[in-house]
Parts: structure tokens; C-alpha cells; sequence
């Protein structure tokens, strides 16, 4: 597969070749998609006065064309955050060792950069009668520790309590990366938390926009941590451009919670704060407005979470798919396994049901005459078959999703419980809710 990224007109662009098809497109989301998809740690890289081409393992080429001018663009600091200092380098090796790129370190949280320590040249080999330098650091501890300034957690000003939630899921998320914690489910959790991606998450959590998404998520008892993934998923926590005249606008789905074709609908949820419910209306000029988005957004998971008691699995997807379809899909799965459909939204471990939304995802026409005996689900059926695209959502939402999450655990208040969920092996611990014991959910 050959992928070459270049900027043209103000915007990223890229092209991908397989064997099979030739793709292109400018959705930025789809491009960091595909590059946090790429392998860790390339063959060698190959560069000229323009272009840099990174040979990875499995024949996958990624070439950036004229990257000198867009190094400190987050996209290309995620590429190269991925490469060791190790990689062969062919060629006009100057240049990359311009890069000034910065990394994030998880034991001392997110508030501190550090700077990669300056490489130099150690050894030279031969590859394809080309000459490859290869680099070490600096064999000197001290004078990496002259270059690199970390901040240990009791020295951070912290801004609120939020933030030592924050310490400790970004700890627990290290040890999982690092094995010390083993992942017995079925899903990728926080296995995307890539330098540029956990950056970018955290700098939203402690963003005014963010502190915002917290207090609402403590609101409407959602779990803060698995709403921030959503978005990132949507929308990679980018409103301007997914807003009428942003770059990215699709024409239907708007702002960073990806609110679709508001056209004023009430949406109505339960206040944990004020122990009353709240209405809102979902109108352009709300969807427009990033913290309305955000709240609307959150209003409407909440009425989805209900909907499956607390199954955050079926409410991501339902999100992403409607619930008409997920109820579908819940419903062929239990005949399947010969349970009832509230035994399968009740069983949060079992995520068999996936086969069902990559099925629909990949065909949904045939899926729907597949299974149009199902009448009950007759108006979703309906609509795949008028469906006029190829493909129906995102196949990989919920893996997609989880992939993002900062921490092992995650808390909503479903039905008069809290109700928290080891993401690890899926164990629930189940507390009753009172309004009197201002217990929060972030």
C-alpha cells in the first residue's frame, strides 16, 4: 500500500494505493485515522530536497510530499513521534534532524512537553549501495537531563479535582500500554493514546470547552472520559471545521459532537444537579455553538444510555447508528443465541453483536433483505434498503471509540445506580444514587 500526503490549497490531502483501488481525500479526520493506523517504527526513510518517503514493514509507503514546510504541523509530528532514532535515514539526513518535535510524557501528566534529546551520528551502513547513517542519544546522562525539564505530579498546578482524576487514569493507562495491566475484553482500550492523539484529548479536557463538557457530563450522569472519545471519534474534537463553512462540513452532520440535520427537535434529559429534567432544542444555531453542541450531545447519549440500561457499548453504537438499527441488530443476536433481547442489552461483557454492525456496515441493502422478516423493524429496514451509499456508519465505531480512553473504568447513573464498569474484564460495581450525597460522576 503507497500513501503520499501532500498540501495543497490551504488543505491536507491524501492518496492511498492499494492493489485493488485507488482512494483520495481532504477529511483531516480520515488522514490522522489512517496515519495512527500506520505500523510503529519504519524500515528507513528516504528523503530528498522535497519529498520524505517512510518505508514501513508489510510493502506500506508513506510519502509526504514537500514536507519541509509543514514539519510542525500535529500530523507530521505524529508521524515522526512514532519513528526511533534507530531508523536508517537515506540521504539528506539534516533536514530531519531539524525536526523539532515534542512528546508526552504519561508519568508526569499532560501539562508537560518534553523535548526528544538531540541526536547524532554514530554509525554508517549500506542499503540498496545507498549510505544510511544511524543515530544514537547521547551516551552522557547528564547531558540528557540538561535537555529534558519534567515536572513531577506535586509540582503541577492543578486546576480543579478534575484534574486528579486525570493523573491517575493517565497512570493506568501507561501501565496497560505497558503491559502492567492486562486487557481481558474484547476491545482496543486506550490502544490509539498515541502521542499526538493524547495530546490533543487532554488539551480539550483542560480547555475551557472541556472543563464545560465535564460539569455537564456531571449533570446528566454521563461518564465525561467515554463522551471526549465520542467526540474524538466524530469529529476528532474539531468544531469550527465541522460547522456550515468549515472545511470539513459534510452537509449534514455539525459541530463537534456531530449533531445530524438539526431541524429544532426537543431533546429532553434528566439534571442529576437540579434533580429535574431540562429541555433543549436542537436548531442550527444551537448545533453551531460549541458548548449548546456539547450539551445537546450529551442530553441526547443520556436518552440512549436509558435506553440500554447502562450498556455503554450499545449506546456508543447507537449514536453512531440510531437506535432503530441497534435494536435490529439486538434483536437478530438474541435469536441467535436464544435469549431475550433485554438479556443481551443487559450482558455488558458480550459484544457479539458486532458481527451484525460490521454486516450492516458493509452491505447494508442486503442486510436489510436478509433480514426483512424482522417487521417490528419494518421503517429501519425501509431505509437500508433506500439506503443510496455503499456503506452504512462506522463498522469499527465501538474499537475506534474505546481505543481513545484515558483510564480502565469508566461511570454513568442509569436508573437510580452508578454504575461503573471495569473496561478490563468487564466486572460492575453498582451503587444507588442520591441527589443528597453529591456524588460525582467526574
Amino acid at each position: 500500500m503507497e500513501i503520499t500526503i501532500s498540501y495543497v490549497n490551504n488543505r491536507f490531502k491524501m492518496e492511498t494505493i492499494t492493489k485493488s483501488n485507488k482512494k483520495r481525500t481532504s477529511n483531516i479526520a480520515r488522514i490522522e485515522d489512517t496515519i495512527m493506523k500506520l505500523p510503529i517504527d519504519p524500515i528507513v526513510i528516504k528523503v530528498d530536497k522535497k519529498d520524505a518517503k517512510i518505508i514501513y514493514k508489510e510493502g506500506i509507503k508513506l510519502i509526504l510530499k514537500d514536507y519541509q514546510k509543514h514539519l510542525n504541523h500535529p500530523l507530521y509530528e505524529t508521524i515522526f513521534n512514532g519513528i526511533s532514532e534507530d531508523t536508517p535515514i537515506v540521504k539528506n539526513v539534516k533536514k530531519i534532524n531539524k525536526l523539532k518535535l515534542a512528546v508526552l510524557s504519561l508519568s508526569s501528566v499532560v501539562f508537560v512537553s518534553i523535548a526528544i534529546p538531540k541526536i547524532v551520528p554514530s554509525t554508517n551502513t549500506t542499503i540498496e549501495n545507498e549510505v544510511v547513517t544511524t543515530y544514537d542519544t547521547p551516551s552522557s546522562q547528564t547531558e540528557i537531563e540538561q535537555q529534558v525539564v519534567v515536572e513531577e505530579p506535586d509540582q503541577l498546578q492543578l486546576a480543579d479535582e478534575s484534574n486528579y482524576e486525570l493523573l491517575t487514569r493517565l497512570e493506568q493507562s501507561k501501565e496497560l500500554l505497558d503491559g502492567k495491566l492486562i486487557n481481558n475484553s474484547n476491545l482496543p482500550i486506550g490502544s490509539r493514546l498515541t502521542d499526538f492523539a493524547l495530546n490533543k484529548i487532554v488539551d480539550f479536557i483542560n480547555s475551557d470547552n472541556g472543563k464545560y463538557c465535564f460539569e455537564v457530563c456531571n449533570d446528566f450522569g454521563v461518564d465525561p472520559y467515554g463522551y471526549v472519545c465520542l467526540m474524538m471519534n466524530e469529529s476528532s474534537l474539531e468544531h469550527n471545521q465541522t460547522i456550515p463553512g468549515g472545511e470539513n462540513y459534510n452537509g449534514f452532520a455539525v459541530g463537534i459532537s456531530q449533531l445530524e440535520t438539526p431541524n429544532g427537535q426537543e431533546v429532553t434529559a434528566f439534571n442529576y444537579t437540579t434533580n429535574q429534567e431540562e429541555t433543549t432544542y436542537e436548531t442550527m444555531e444551537n448545533a453551531t455553538n460549541i458548548k449548546s453542541n456539547i450539551k445537546l450531545g450529551i442530553m441526547k447519549y443520556q436518552n440512549i444510555l436509558n435506553r440500554y440500561h447502562g450498556n455503554e457499548k450499545l449506546a456508543f453504537q447507537s449514536y453512531n447508528y440510531g437506535h432503530g438499527l441497534v435494536d435490529l441488530i439486538v434483536a437478530i443476536y438474541a435469536d441467535e443465541i436464544g435469549t431475550s433481547f433485554d438479556d443481551v442489552v443487559n450482558n455488558y461483557e458480550d459484544i457479539g453483536w458486532l458481527k451484525y454492525v460490521k454486516e450492516a456496515h458493509e452491505n447494508p441493502k442486503e442486510f436489510a433483505k436478509k433480514y426483512e422478516q424482522y417487521e417490528q423493524y419494518g421503517a429501519t429496514i425501509r431505509a437500508l434498503k433506500n439506503w443510496q451509499y455503499g456503506t452504512y456508519g462506522n463498522g469499527d465505531y465501538i474499537n475506534n471509540l474505546f481505543s481513545y480512553y484515558i483510564g480502565i473504568y469508566s461511570k454513568n447513573i442509569v436508573d437510580g445506580e452508578v454504575i461503573e464498569i471495569n473496561l478490563l474484564d468487564n466486572s460492575v460495581v453498582r451503587n444507588t444514587y442520591s441527589n443528597q450525597n453529591n456524588y460525582k460522576i467526574s
